[in-house]
């Protein structure tokens, strides 16, 4: 196993991230869990043939690989919340899927984050996009549940219970490794400055970002927001794009374009292509980041976390009402599509406040 580069003293602590942008392999077809998990096997095994490119060179940092979201599943599509269950989701930690992916961390001595669709005993009849992240003696040291979706459950929906079992740790988990604070979260979460600046208040000081997005589109701003996270928060940001989408949706939705963006917001390097890809990797240096969070300007320019002001931002936030929290406590969803439903309820809620102004006002 490599030697892992040592985190404090003021040094310089270097590493390497490598951000693996892979096709998609979607299991919407399958109509069994045998067929849907010959699928994602089959992943599996480019995900080995495709680390053993990347890091065949011996290296004497430690290095740390991204996959993107959605990318040994796809997502639910025509399926039910218990088709999904019982055709496609893992146990995260447990499932024969995620033991091969903690044994290939260990082969390849890295650091490996990746995205799955997870059933939980612990939550019946719910599943969650799930980020996860497998150090290199490949310990299960990361697991983050994405709060903001259309595609599932959230935390959100059974909040109090989730806080009573896992708590504010739980909720906004940041795994603190030797080679820097380490977080997850994925895809659409870009769009809300709310889960980045999270992280970042539990000390994240990298975050990694599995996605399925459109690449080089700025549809919505999305790309920008990449930028934006990462400087607004002073985070590094890796950003591990999905190239195509296999055997589902079409397969152009998604346009690889992969990217690591520094502290400052500038994109360190870029797969600049879809399709498969590790040519977004980059150094990572967690020293110097350290160092701009602890100075007050000067030669880093603006100190963004030092000037923050949340005390005033927070009356404002208690007092708004949006997409209701523990929306499924008394049971599941059947559906996904009862997702939509409540999103007009909380349109209809903002527009008779006055938030919102209806385009027929």
């Amino acid at each position: 196993m490599q030697e892992q580069a040592r985190v404090g003293g003021g040094r310089s602590q270097l590493w390497q991230a490598i951000a693996m942008q892979t096709i998609n392999n979607s299991v919407n077809g399958a109509t069994t869990r045998d067929e849907a998990m010959a699928i994602v096997n089959r992943s599996i095994d480019r995900w080995e043939q495709l680390l053993g490119y990347a890091l065949g060179r011996p290296s004497s940092v430690p290095r740390v690989v991204v996959f993107p979201e959605f990318n040994l599943q796809g997502y639910p599509v025509t399926e039910t919340t218990a088709q999904w269950i019982d055709k496609a989701c893992l146990d995260i930690p447990g499932s024969p899927e995620i033991e091969r992916l903690q044994r290939l961390a260990q082969k390849f001595g890295v650091y490996l984050g990746a995205n799955a669709y997870e059933r939980s005993d612990e939550w019946p009849g719910m599943y969650f996009n799930c980020c996860f992240l497998i150090d290199p003696s490949g310990n299960l040291i990361l697991k983050y549940r994405r709060v903001s979706t259309e595609q599932g459950f959230s935390p959100h929906d059974v909040l109090e219970r989730y806080l009573e079992r896992h708590g504010i740790e739980g909720l906004w988990p940041v795994a603190r490794t030797p080679i820097g604070n380490l977080a997850m979260m994925p895809c659409g979460e870009i769009l809300w400055p709310e889960t980045a600046r999270c992280l970042m208040f539990r000390g994240a000081e990298v975050i990694l970002h599995p996605t399925s997005d459109q690449g080089h589109s700025e549809f919505m701003a999305w790309e920008s927001a990449k930028r934006t996270r990462a400087a607004e928060n002073m985070v590094y940001l890796v950003s591990s794009n999905a190239g195509g989408i296999a055997g589902g949706p079409p397969t152009n939705q998604n346009a690889g374009n992969s990217k690591i963006i520094d502290f400052q917001g500038r994109i360190l390097s870029s797969s600049d292509s879809a399709g498969e890809s590790f040519r977004a990797n980059a150094v990572i240096d967690v020293g110097l980041l350290r160092k701009a969070r602890c100075t007050p300007g000067g030669l880093f320019g603006v100190n963004r976390l030092a000037r923050l002001r949340p005390e005033a931002y927070a009356p404002l936030y208690a007092a708004a009402s949006f997409y209701p929290p523990n929306l499924w406590r008394d049971g599941p969803m059947k559906h996904k599509a009862q997702i939509q439903e409540e999103l007009v309820r909380v349109i209809e809620k903002n527009v008779a406040s006055g938030t919102f102004v209806s385009p027929d006002a």
